[in-house]
Parts: C-alpha cells; structure tokens; sequence
C-alpha cells in the first residue's frame, strides 16, 4: 500500500483531493517544526492493530517456548544486545516478549520504544568498560551533597 505524502497545507486547501489519496493509502502530512500526522482509514489502522496484536501474541509464546531461539532472533534485530552479560539478554529477552504483548493489547507503543532505550543505554554502559567501572563504584555521599526530601515530605 503506497503512502502518500503531502504538505499540511493540501490538507486545508484541497480536502477532497487528500481524502481521494487516503482510499489509495495512508497520507502523511508533513508539518512545519510539528511532527508530521498520518492520515488512514479507520478500517485499515483496526485491520492493523488486530493483525499486530496476534504478531505479539505469537511472538510472547515462541519466548516462553523457545527463549534461547528468539534472544537469536532479537540479537540480529538489536545488535547491540551482544554487550549485555547473558542473564541481562534474557532479562531483555522476557521484559521484550511481556511488554510487546502488553503493548499490542491497549495499542500503546511508548513503552516498548522506552524499553529498548533503556536497554540499548545499558548495552553502551557495558560496551565501555572504564565507564562500566566507574558507574560501579559506591557513592561518594559527602560530595553528592545533601539529602533530598521524598517527594510530598
């Protein structure tokens, strides 16, 4: 399926020739210092979800049965993961299987993206081994300064 893109202004100008693009396909309207929007048909983004919700389902059960298969499968897709000691790959592994299924089920893909972040910032940690060493270290409470309140104390 194509996708279309066009400035917002076609939009505002020319409603009826966007609206004729997106039975063609999705139409990504590029906007001035806005992050761009999509347009699609209703029908097309439920089809979507559904088939990636069942994706994230397949791929949850294949983790529980097969983990060692798709911390293979996830290593080609994040190459990065071949920094992390092996009980953080699996770590990876399951929290990446768990969080894909959450994430399809109330179709909210922020904390997937989250999760790799993190994870990908602790693969560099231990890809340098001088800053592994130093974010090991024990706290210097003295030079940190003084103690913060828990929040509402």
């Amino acid at each position: 399926m194509p996708v279309i893109e066009r400035p917002f202004s076609d939009l505002l100008r020319h409603p009826k020739d966007v609206a004729g693009d997106v039975e063609n396909g999705d139409v990504v309207l590029r906007r001035r210092d806005q992050p761009d929007l999509r347009l699609t048909r209703a029908d097309r983004e439920t089809q979507r979800t559904a088939a990636f919700s069942a994706l994230a389902r397949a791929f949850g059960h294949l983790a529980a049965r097969n983990p060692d298969e798709v911390a293979d499968m996830l290593a080609d897709a994040f190459a990065w993961t071949e920094f992390l000691p092996d009980s953080d790959r699996r770590l990876f592994v399951a929290e990446f299987a768990r969080l894909l299924t959450a994430a399809a089920e109330v179709d909210n893909y922020a904390p997937l993206s989250q999760l790799i972040h993190e994870w990908r910032a602790t693969a560099e940690v231990h890809a340098d081994p001088a800053l592994a060493r130093r974010l090991r270290r024990p706290l210097d409470l003295e030079a940190a300064g003084a103690a913060v309140p828990a929040p509402g104390s």
